[in-house]
C-alpha cells in the first residue's frame, strides 16, 4: 500500500519522518502549487471553504500518483471541519478511485488512536518501531517550527535581505529528497546553523505583528500568499500563533498528560466570548488578539477563508479588542479567486500605516519629555 496526506503547513516534514521510520510508502503533493488547489477546486461543491478545497485537491493529486491509503486528520465541533472527512470520503469515492480512506479524530488524538487507526499499514511492524516513529515526529514538529521561528528573526533583520528565504527553500528541497528521522534532523540543525550566520541589524526594532485567525490558512503558505514571507521582507517580525506545533500540543501531547495544561488563549478570549464554543480557533482568535495587545504588539492580522463562520464571529469581536486595547488590527478573507497583489498592497498599507503609528508614539513621547 502506499499513502498521501494532505499539506498543513509544515506538517509533512514530521508525517514524512513517521512514515519513513516505520517504512510505509508514500506521495508527498507538491509544495505551493496552483496545480492542487485547480484539482480540488474542480472536484469540491461551489460552497466549500478553501481549505477543504486544497486539503481535496492534494489527497486527488496523491491519487493520481499512485497512491492507494489516504490519512486525514478530521475534527469535530461546531466548524465545518468536522464533516470533511465523510464529505471527502465521498467525493473520493463517486471519482472512481479505490482506495482505503482513514480519518483521524484529532480534537481528541492520543497514541493508541493514531495506532488503530493506521493498523491495516502496519501489520507487520513492531508496537515499539510504531511508537518510536510516533515519537520521532512529533519531535520533529517542535525541531521545524524552531527553525520557523528563527526565520521570522532574522528575515526582517537581515543584512543582505532575500538571505533567509533562500535558506529556508533548501530546507525544503532537501527534506524531500531525504529520509528518516537522523538524516532530516541533521538537515535541521545544518539549515539553523546557517540562519543564525546570517548578518543581521540587532539594533533594529522592527514592528512587531501577530498572526491570528484559522489554522489551515495561517499556517500553509500556499493558501495565505506566503504572509510570514512577505510581511518578514517588509521589515516587521511576525509571530504566528497558530504553529503546528501548537496545535499538536494542543491535540496530541496535552490529551496524553495526566495534568491538562491551561490554553492562555482560549481564558484571554473568555473576556469578550461567554459561550462555550463558537467552532473552530475562534475564541482563540479573540485571546490570541488580548495577548498581542498586551505584550505591545504594534497589530494584529486576522486571516481566515471566506465563509468561515467561527472567524466571522471573531471578526465582529475583534472591533470591541481593538477599541479596549488600542491597538490596529486588520482582517484579511481568502479564498481560490483572490489576487495576490490587492493582497500584498492591503498588508504593505497596514505596516505603512502601524509605522506612522509608532512614529508618531515616538514623538508625542519625546514632546512630553
Amino acid at each position: 500500500m502506499k499513502i498521501t496526506f494532505p499539506h498543513m503547513g509544515n506538517m509533512y516534514v514530521p508525517i514524512k519522518v513517521l512514515l519513513d521510520t516505520v517504512g510505509i510508502k508514500y506521495v508527498i503533493p507538491p509544495l505551493n502549487t496552483k496545480e492542487t488547489i485547480e484539482l480540488g477546486v474542480i472536484n469540491s461543491p461551489e460552497f466549500a471553504c478553501l481549505p477543504f478545497k486544497a486539503i481535496l485537491g492534494d489527497l486527488v493529486y496523491g491519487l493520481k500518483n499512485g497512491a492507494d491509503f489516504i490519512l486525514f486528520g478530521g475534527g469535530s465541533g461546531q466548524c465545518r471541519f468536522g464533516y470533511y472527512g465523510d464529505l471527502l470520503s465521498e467525493i473520493i469515492k463517486n471519482l472512481n478511485y479505490d482506495v482505503k480512506f482513514v480519518c483521524l479524530e484529532t480534537t481528541n488524538i492520543t497514541i493508541n488512536g493514531v495506532l488503530k487507526k493506521i493498523s491495516p499499514l502496519t501489520k507487520d511492524k513492531s508496537a515499539f518501531g510504531l511508537v518510536k516513529a510516533i515519537l520521532f515526529a512529533v519531535k520533529t514538529v517542535f525541531l521545524v517550527d524552531k527553525l520557523n521561528r528563527i526565520a521570522a528573526y532574522t528575515r526582517c533583520r537581515e543584512i543582505k535581505k532575500g538571505e533567509t528565504d533562500k535558506i529556508i527553500s533548501k530546507f525544503h528541497s532537501k527534506v524531500q529528497k531525504h529520509y528518516g528521522y537522523s538524516e532530516i534532523k541533521s538537515i535541521i540543525k545544518s539549515t539553523k546553523k546557517q540562519l543564525r550566520a546570517i548578518s543581521v541589524d540587532r539594533k533594529l526594532k522592527p514592528l512587531k505583528i501577530g498572526i491570528v485567525g484559522e489554522i489551515y490558512i495561517a499556517s500553509h503558505p500556499s493558501t495565505n500568499f506566503e504572509i510570514e514571507q512577505k510581511l518578514g521582507n517588509m521589515g516587521v517580525e511576525v509571530h504566528n500563533h497558530l504553529g503546528i506545533s501548537k496545535w499538536i500540543f494542543n491535540h496530541f501531547i496535552r490529551n496524553n498528560l495526566p495534568i491538562k495544561k491551561k490554553d492562555k488563549f482560549l481564558s484571554a478570549g473568555r473576556e469578550f466570548v461567554n459561550t462555550d464554543d463558537i467552532g473552530g480557533h475562534g475564541i482563540q482568535t479573540v485571546g490570541a488578539s488580548i495577548f498581542c495587545a498586551r505584550k505591545k504588539y504594534d497589530g494584529v492580522i486576522q486571516i481566515y477563508p471566506f465563509t468561515c463562520m467561527p472567524e466571522i464571529i471573531a471578526q465582529s469581536i475583534l472591533s470591541e479588542v481593538q477599541k479596549k486595547y488600542n491597538i490596529p488590527i486588520m482582517t484579511l478573507i481568502v479564498d481560490e479567486l483572490t489576487g495576490e497583489e490587492g493582497y500584498k498592497t492591503r498588508l504593505e498599507a497596514f505596516v505603512d500605516m502601524l509605522e506612522m503609528r509608532k512614529s508618531k508614539a515616538y514623538n508625542q513621547l519625546y514632546i512630553d519629555i
